[in-house]
């Protein structure tokens, strides 16, 4: 009798554990364009760089601002204003860019500001449906109240790739 009791007492007392399944967080950084939000994966950004000269490319697409130098490495700098349904597609006045991590291209982005970097679940990623790869939007992240539009670096790419004929 006594062992029922205990028993009793203990499944009484027993704190039911649940385990808590932690959803997959992705690092994401906030930057501005022409004062507009835009988001990029931090795993997608090599290197944010300031103060170095852009070199003019003739016979480029408008959106090609040329190439900067980067510890002795070309970099094709794009501006996103005349991609980005941008009215004025004169490049950003503030000498910034976003180094782009490519295997098999090398990509900057001439950017405004740098916002912040933050964690949100990659479920707070609102894609876009039916979007494909050459689209320059992946989606909208919900951040504070806001919908940002995440970029689709591999747009940026195919795009180049695809109005210069290579492949």
């Amino acid at each position: 009798m006594n062992e029922e009791i205990v028993d009793q007492l203990e499944e009484q007392t027993q704190v039911s554990t649940e385990a808590v399944e932690e959803k997959p967080k992705t690092t994401w950084l906030m930057f501005s364009i022409a004062g507009k939000k835009y988001a990029v994966r931090s795993s997608d950004v090599l290197e944010i760089i300031r103060d170095v000269s852009v070199y003019k490319l003739p016979f480029m697409p408008s959106y090609i601002e040329g190439v900067l130098n980067r510890r002795g490495d070309p970099f094709t700098v794009i501006n996103p204003k005349a991609l980005l349904g941008e009215d004025d597609v004169t490049p950003p006045k503030e000498p910034l860019f976003m180094i782009f991590k490519r295997d098999d291209d090398q990509l900057s982005l001439h950017i405004s500001d740098i916002l912040f970097f933050t964690e949100i679940e990659e479920e707070a990623l609102n894609l876009i449906p039916n979007s494909n790869d050459e689209g320059f939007f992946l989606g909208t992240l919900g951040y504070n109240d806001e919908e940002i539009p995440a970029l689709n670096p591999n747009a940026f790419e195919l795009l180049i790739r695809k109005e210069l004929g290579s492949s």
